[in-house]
């Protein structure tokens, strides 16, 4: 698999590509996603009911404050901002519970009728505010699309089209839409911090698929923005959390203290961050291998083992090469996400 390419050419083919995928976009409606009627509903860094990362919330607020169609009163019908933007109508009074729920706007509720109609609170009009000065903040812009396209590439699950973005929900930051150059440059950055690989496209149509990385699941599973993932890997002498796994000092030739009280010298032979990443990610996957027990027990022993012993390169290569017999088969062929595949490359890197 070639890696991915960071040069203007590379830049400009992607964009070229996005451009394509938001074209197709434009020409039927706009994102179509349920509503849920929880504020904090979802994971990852912008899972804390922000109402600038939630592409309907975000839109029915500044839907809300425009003037036009307001009746007396203030009051605005959702089911009138749902039609517009393809909402399925029984979506539209949980979309309504959750504006309510973060203090925006308040119910008319009736006996018997929808409860649709809603009326923008003093709270509503400050985040609307908020919103469009957010929407025209770059550094904003920026951080939120590379956050967004990488959780968009952890749950594809599998090498996708970049363009492919531009019809996603996330694809909408403070309710205005990402542009093309936003999204290229969010896959590019993504590219260059290792969080995404590239691939060119097996059919040779000349177009690049992107994967995360395991460094770029570990950043989603531990939480981060790119941005602070980021800035603890490049700290030098600070204690970086690795999808559970603390390594204190450099990358390499630190110190990884596995969070049982056990300490590991780590030697200049041995990426600390990629195995520490390819200890737990063995883990993660050992329920979908479908060892037999004795198998599973010895799965687990030489996971052990090679959290211990595997910055020595001799030794972890022997351990390593017992996992491949072990499970091996298993690791590419049981995990459907693709997820053991990336786990027996790192692996094959780490002790060729």
């Amino acid at each position: 698999m070639a890696g991915f390419k960071i040069n203007q050419r590379g830049i400009d083919q992607m964009m070229r590509e996005i451009q394509k995928g938001v074209e197709r976009s434009a020409r039927r409606h706009p994102i179509r996603v349920p509503v849920s009627t929880d504020p904090s509903n979802g994971t990852g860094p912008h899972a804390h009911g922000g109402v600038a990362e939630d592409p309907y919330l975000s839109k029915a607020l500044l839907w809300l404050d425009d003037p036009t169609g307001r009746q007396r009163g203030g009051l605005r019908d959702l089911l009138s901002f749902a039609e517009l933007e393809d909402l399925p109508r029984e979506d539209t009074a949980e979309l309504a519970l959750q504006l309510e729920q973060h203090g925006l706007v308040q119910i008319v509720r009736s006996w018997g009728g929808e409860q649709t109609t809603v009326r923008l609170m003093d709270a509503g009009r400050v985040e609307v505010r908020r919103l469009k000065k957010l929407a025209g903040d770059s550094v904003a812009r920026a951080n939120y699309a590379a956050d967004a396209v990488l959780r968009w590439l952890y749950d594809q699950g599998a090498p996708v089209e970049p363009s492919q973005f531009a019809d996603a929900p996330a694809a909408f930051f403070a309710g205005t839409v990402l542009t093309v150059a936003e999204i290229a440059e969010a896959a590019v950055e993504l590219g260059a911090h290792g969080l995404a690989d590239g691939e060119a496209d097996s059919e040779g149509t000349g177009s690049c698929r992107l994967r995360i990385t395991m460094a770029g699941t570990a950043c989603i599973r531990g939480g981060h923005t790119v941005r602070s993932y980021m800035d603890s890997q490049h700290t030098a002498s600070t204690t970086t959390n690795y999808h559970g796994t603390v390594v204190q000092g450099g990358v390499s030739g630190g110190v990884v203290s596995t969070g049982d009280h056990n300490s590991i010298n780590v030697g200049n032979g041995i990426d600390a961050q990629a195995l520490a990443g390819l200890v737990q990610g063995l883990r993660d996957v050992a329920p979908q291998l479908g060892l037999d027990p004795v198998d599973a027990e010895d799965y687990v022993a030489e996971v052990e083992a090679l959290e211990r012993d595997g910055h020595d390169p001799e030794q972890g290569g022997r351990i390593w090469r017992r996992i491949m017999r072990l499970a091996g088969s298993e690791l590419t062929a049981a995990v459907a996400t693709g997820v053991g595949q990336q786990l027996v490359e790192v692996g094959a890197n780490l002790y060729s």
